[in-house]
């Protein structure tokens, strides 16, 4: 026991005690600053039945046990308010702990993490303003002078006054002197700390904690650039890293095991807070039960509202300064708090998984799309600079009225300055005046370059821009979001690294390297990653565009993008597949799918003029190597499948020397700065999350029956025209349908690759519906 004594000494307690509440007051000003009130508006109805009955049922629950057990109480809870105190602080949830909470298990962006923060951000609110009106006047009343509680709501509501008349607009005024995409100067800074701490005064001396202030005055600032940014940049650093950490010592150092020696008072007192927090639990999920929530979903937001941490911690800090409770009580609160704050972030992490929702429920790849339907494309970038290498390969797709292409714009924004994630859909906005251009945005530009492009193709593409504004580790929640939500059938992502004319490395951001990969784990489509070469430095509008098909579901989702590039006049493909010594060719159910979609390439497409086909058997991987550094300068777009976890004898031991594990052996090798290559690389993954299934190539077919008679390979093409013809019978109507469903019967069905694994026999008129 003597290190603590000698590292904090009694005497230096009150030191401490002033940083703690110094650290407190700026640590919620800067999460004030984060919030979004707009948050509140917007809030449908489920937040709010949530906000308020997860805040009345705890409160009235440990009131109405209070009441009732009122004479059996120990004299410490009958002759104090302790009880009811804690019962009001501890039915919130804390906004800033919940903001921290949800940021570290990167669940901000999350469905749940979104509405929780509503609710919460709302409860808080109410109970700011009801704490200032209606407990004043309840207090004073019992105290036996009413007129009492009126000076409080007027002073508060005097304090609300200032903030928002005085401070609010010389802080806005700091914010006009300050030049774009710069932080606030040191003055600036000073200056609105400062106000901050007058408020957390000011707050004090009306009858109020010293947090309450701040954080209100946090509340009505924006967030973002530049306040939010220079907060974080210079500020909370100091208070996380330095502050917080001292605050939270003396919480640790004001407790004292030996006194918990009265099981009569610590059990009272933890039996009250066990019955808050259930209760609370309790009135998260009967919203979420009336809203028919999923009873997963239902608990995991039950358990986000229940977490507690530094804000109950600063509540105990000051019940103790206040002598609302001894050393005994003390300690058990702070055993509570590390209980229901440490048990909270497994289970919620165990219970909830966002991304389980990204699996869409048919084929979202360009290799089952029908090719006169819209293509939808989720193309993201992050800044300006990956904006033309994006629209360069939209039009080497070839966008026309007879195969639109409806286009999502993602721009990419890494959150910094505020707590809450947000995406919306880019708002148009008007050049009223010739400065217009000078000030808008990154993503103004962005989106009117894209607009830009949509009117060079008239009914031949449509874009939609939105906006992000994330945690690089949650990004992808948004892109698959929107992806699922869309029904898009690709999303291209920038690659990480910018490569310079000289095949330099200009810059490179490995926190979106985390987001790429990422994507490529839950997307709920096929991905392609652009690495940009200079596909839209080139003069001439003719694409040379070559398909390295070494074979597999990523490669076979290459050549349908080539494919689809080769129907407008202005692109030419060349496929190139390598085939591997005939002694270690293989002929399995992936062999022959390839064999089958190259067949009627070659069949449909190849003129030997603007279409080629070429087969290569080099006779190890270094030869293919080779060959690929030697026919790569002929193309200016290579276009290659990511084959992640698809090993070929060809690429035996290269990956052991890839660096980048999200484009692949190939996509890796192309992308190097020693290869030496100079045209752009799509790097393609085929869609894997589907019903389930990680992947579309994993299933094997099963026997497929007519009768009695089983199919034997020359049968398989006759009875793979079957879904063709029932799509095209389904967009004819309901009668077509019948026609159909007269003719046949369909057991059962597993299809896969156009090929049905089903029994299927006459039936004259007593046809069943088919199961797609």
């Amino acid at each position: 026991m003597w290190l603590p004594k000698e590292l904090f000494p009694r005497q230096s307690f009150e030191q401490l005690e002033t940083i703690a509440v110094f650290s407190m007051m700026i640590f919620l000003f800067v999460i004030g600053v984060k919030a979004d009130l707009g948050m509140i508006p917007k809030a449908g109805k489920k937040a709010v039945f949530i906000a308020v009955l997860g805040t009345l049922l705890p409160y009235v629950s440990v009131y109405g046990m209070v009441t009732a057990l009122k004479h059996e109480l120990p004299p410490r809870f009958r002759n104090t308010p302790l009880l009811l105190v804690m019962s009001d602080k501890w039915c919130l949830t804390s906004y800033a702990v919940l903001s921290c909470f949800l940021s570290d298990l990167d669940l901000l962006t999350s469905k749940l993490g979104r509405l929780a923060m509503s609710a919460t951000l709302i409860a808080d609110f109410i109970h700011l303003f009801a704490d200032a009106c209606i407990g004043t006047y309840l207090l004073a009343a019992k105290q036996g002078d009413p007129m009492k509680g009126i000076t409080g709501p007027v002073a508060f509501f005097g304090m609300v006054g200032f903030i928002m008349l005085i401070m609010r607009p010389l802080v806005l005024w700091l914010i006009r002197r300050t030049p774009e995409g710069a932080l606030l100067s040191e003055a600036s800074q000073v200056a609105v700390l400062l106000m901050a701490l007058a408020c957390g005064l000011m707050s004090a001396i009306i009858g109020f904690d010293f947090f309450a202030g701040p954080f209100f005055f946090g509340l009505v600032l924006p967030g973002g650039a530049p306040l939010g940014t220079t907060l974080v940049e210079r500020v909370n650093r100091l208070v996380t890293g330095l502050l917080m950490p001292v605050s939270m010592a003396l919480a640790g150092l004001r407790m004292d095991l030996a006194s918990v020696t009265e099981p009569a008072q610590w059990a009272w007192l933890e039996g009250f807070t066990v019955l808050c927090v259930v209760a609370k639990f309790v009135g998260v999920i009967l919203p979420c039960a009336y809203c028919n929530m999923p009873h997963r979903e239902s608990v995991s937001l039950a358990l986000m509202m229940i977490t507690k941490g530094i804000y109950e911690v600063g509540n105990a800090l000051a019940w103790r300064q206040a002598q609302l409770v001894d050393d005994q009580l003390y300690t058990v609160i702070i055993i509570s708090i590390f209980v229901f704050g440490g048990s909270t972030a497994p289970l919620v992490k165990y219970l909830y998984r966002p991304e389980d929702r990204y699996v869409a429920f048919k084929r979202r790849t360009l290799q089952h799309a029908t090719p006169d339907d819209e293509l939808r494309i989720l193309a993201c970038v992050h800044e300006q600079d990956n904006v033309n290498p994006v629209l360069a390969l939209l039009e080497a797709t070839g966008p026309s009225p007879d195969s639109p292409i409806c286009v999502y714009l993602l721009h990419l924004i890494q959150l910094v300055g505020r707590a809450d994630a947000v995406i919306h859909l880019h708002k148009i906005k008007n050049a009223t005046t010739s400065s217009w251009a000078t000030t808008q945005s990154e993503s103004d530009h962005i989106a009117n370059a894209f607009r830009l492009f949509e009117k060079q193709y008239p009914g031949g593409i449509s874009v939609l821009p939105y906006v992000s504004i994330s945690p690089y580790s949650t990004m992808y929640d948004d892109i698959c979001s929107l992806a699922l939500d869309k029904n898009t059938t690709l999303v291209i992502v920038p690659f990480h690294k910018r490569i310079g004319d000289d095949d330099s490395i200009s810059s490179a951001n490995d926190a979106i390297q985390a987001v790429n990969l990422n994507v490529l784990q839950y997307a709920p489509c096929s991905v392609g990653i652009f690495v940009d070469h200079g596909l839209s430095d080139g003069a001439s509008l003719l694409h040379h565009v070559a398909v390295y098909f070494l074979g597999g579901a990523d490669d076979r989702e290459a050549l349908a993008y080539g494919v689809r590039m080769v129907e407008r006049a202005a692109a030419s493909l060349t496929v190139v597949r390598f085939l591997p010594p005939k002694e270690w060719r293989e002929d399995g159910w992936e062999e022959r799918l390839d064999d089958k979609m190259l067949m009627q390439y070659r069949q449909e497409w190849v003129d030997e003029k603007r279409v080629m086909y070429r087969e290569e058997q080099p006779k190890d991987g270094e030869a293919m190597v080779r060959l690929i550094h030697e026919t790569s300068p002929e193309f200016s777009l290579l276009i290659v499948g990511r084959r992640e976890g698809k090993e070929s004898l060809l690429t035996a031991g290269m990956s052991m020397w890839s660096e980048y594990p999200e484009l692949g052996v190939i996509g890796d090798m192309l992308a190097s700065t020693d290869f030496g290559g100079e045209a752009s690389t799509l790097v393609v993954q085929q869609q894997r999350r589907v019903t389930g299934e990680q992947s579309l190539d994993n299933l094997e077919p099963t026997p497929i029956h007519i009768g009695k008679r089983q199919l034997q390979k020359e049968d398989i093409r006759e009875v793979a025209a079957i879904p063709n013809e029932l799509g095209r019978l389904h967009r004819k109507g309901a009668a077509a349908r019948k026609v159909l469903e007269r003719r046949m019967v369909v057991r059962a069905s597993d299809h896969r690759e156009g090929v049905f694994a089903t029994t299927i026999s006459s039936n004259g008129d007593g046809g069943r519906r088919l199961l797609m």
